[in-house]
């Protein structure tokens, strides 16, 4: 089975699932399990195959469903049809029906073409139509080795300044206990996804590589990652060009790899620190951990 088919099929199957239970809650964990993709990677690859969020997604399917309900039911009620496909509310499935068609169930005359219906994209992937490689990034695997580290975990870390705050502290406290941070490695892993959390509730963790026999202290944790096989991409630039590369490791590399994500975090590993070359640009890898594609699911069968 080529690679790329692998991916559909697995994200087809999400697709398929989540059609088929409309009505129930649909957990995150649940829907990777369903993909059989780690829960750490699942919503990245989901978006970047898709186009679209899980959530963005299921709401749209419900969507979906109770329009053809109004339409080949002319005497069911909006909330009726609301509570049908799984809305909690008749004012939630309002609010998602007009941002979703423009007009309202209530204005719709259940016969006329919905105006928005076909130009939202469909969950289902053509991964085919994806370009293997492109001109601006280039993929690599290699093995990693383990790592220990000195963490400090950012709340809200959307906001640039917390980073900043972050990474003093973190440098402050290294230098404590007689070590040159400039000669460790800094490496950044996000704890959540702003695709499932809110982004003033995301977390990520700041680390630095420190010496085996160090503990941490204070708001400073210790934390162990383990040896890995990942594929990844430099980058050097402006946050629009790490985004870019995410999406073409997640949307466009993996897809075509011998490769799925591992179950572990993905990872950015700063070349240079924002201490060297300051805040406004950076040089880093995007690191994703990746097993042999089958494995994944062997090691379950």
């Amino acid at each position: 089975m080529a690679l790329d088919n692998l991916y559909e099929q697995r994200i087809n199957r999400v697709h398929d699932y989540i059609r088929e239970h409309l009505l129930e809650d649909l957990p995150p964990d649940r829907l990777a399990q369903v993909a059989h993709f780690s829960p750490y990677h699942f919503h990245a690859l989901f978006k970047a195959i898709t186009g679209e969020t899980v959530a963005a997604c299921t709401t749209r399917l419900r969507l979906e469903r109770a329009a053809a309900l109004l339409h080949d039911t002319p005497h069911l009620t909006v909330t009726d049809a609301a509570s049908a496909c799984g809305f909690t509310s008749a004012s939630s499935f309002s609010r998602a029906f007009h941002q979703q068609y423009g007009l309202t169930a209530r204005a719709w005359d259940r016969h006329s073409p919905l105006p928005a219906a076909h130009e939202k994209p469909d969950c289902r992937s053509d991964n085919r139509s994806l370009p293997a490689e492109t001109g601006e990034f280039v993929a690599r695997v290699r093995d990693l080795p383990p790592r220990w580290m000195a963490c400090i975990r950012v709340m809200n870390a959307y906001q640039p300044h917390r980073i900043a705050a972050a990474y003093a502290q973190l440098v402050d406290w290294y230098r404590s206990q007689g070590g040159d941070p400039l000669r460790a490695q800094l490496i950044g892993l996000a704890v959540d996804d702003p695709g499932v959390t809110p982004l003033n509730q995301c977390r990520y963790d700041l680390c630095l590589t420190m010496p085996g026999d160090w503990t941490a202290s204070g708001e400073v944790s210790a934390r162990e990652f383990p040896a890995c096989r990942a594929a990844i991409v430099p980058c050097s630039g402006d946050s629009n060009r790490t985004a870019r590369a995410w999406q073409y490791l997640y949307g466009e590399w993996l897809p075509h790899s011998a490769y799925v994500p591992d179950n572990l975090p993905a990872l950015e590993l700063f070349r240079r620190q924002p201490a060297e070359i300051g805040w406004e640009q950076s040089d880093l890898e995007c690191v994703v951990p990746v097993v042999p594609a089958g494995l994944d699911e062997a090691a379950e069968a």
